[in-house]
């Protein structure tokens, strides 16, 4: 899609989860990471709107950015360097991956905030309308009332290669290598290309702002 993502956008929300990352490197132990991501959650795991042959269908998940190609092979590779040093190690782990964040998924150089990645831990109603059409609306709120986003996007699923890596590998990162333990499998990423933004604040209330 032509054009910079606007600038309300990148500040409310890729901005500000760098932000929720940033305070991760200030916590001192995994109870306050704990917290900290408990308290944002609405920002880390926006709902994602389907419809197709598994009817109207939304549902949270959590989704990151992905960076870009020239950069995506060093990333995967960063990743499973952290998990293998820091598996098991709580805290330390954690603070591994916020570093990790900060200098790839939430750095403008590295990342494309129009595209964002997650896995699909299901084959339920999302993922029966994915197959079928590939559209997927995003909605995001900035709590308490500073902002909201309507992201239309094309969705492609992937089940191998470099993508399939990076998104499995991000959860892996900050979900399983602090506690040394494994609770599932790898699954499907999603990849989220952004088509179209619309500013759902109340203030604008569905104003066009991308592309």
């Amino acid at each position: 899609m032509p054009g910079e993502p606007p600038k309300e956008y990148i500040d409310l929300y890729f901005l500000e989860r760098r932000r929720i990352v940033e305070a991760l490197l200030k916590a001192k132990g995994m109870d306050e990471i704990s917290d900290l991501i408990y308290k944002n959650s609405l920002l880390l795991a926006p709902t994602v709107a389907t419809c197709g042959p598994a009817g109207v269908n939304a549902a949270p998940f959590m989704l990151s950015f992905m960076v870009k190609e020239e950069y995506l092979e060093e990333a995967v590779g960063k990743m499973k360097t952290i998990i293998d040093e820091m598996y098991g190690k709580g805290w330390r782990a954690m603070l591994e991956a916020a570093k990790f964040l900060l200098d790839y998924v939430y750095n403008l150089e590295k990342s494309d905030p129009l595209t964002l990645v997650s896995h699909l831990m299901s084959k339920g109603h999302t993922y029966r309308n994915l197959v079928d059409n590939g559209r997927a609306t995003i909605s995001i709120l900035i709590p308490p009332d500073r902002g909201a986003f309507e992201l239309r996007t094309r969705v492609e699923i992937v089940e191998d290669g470099l993508v399939y890596e990076y998104a499995n590998l991000l959860h892996d990162m900050i979900h399983v290598a602090p506690e040394g333990e494994r609770s599932h499998p790898w699954y499907p990423a999603l990849v989220f290309h952004v088509e179209e933004i619309y500013d759902n604040s109340f203030q604008k209330l569905g104003v066009k702002i991308y592309p």
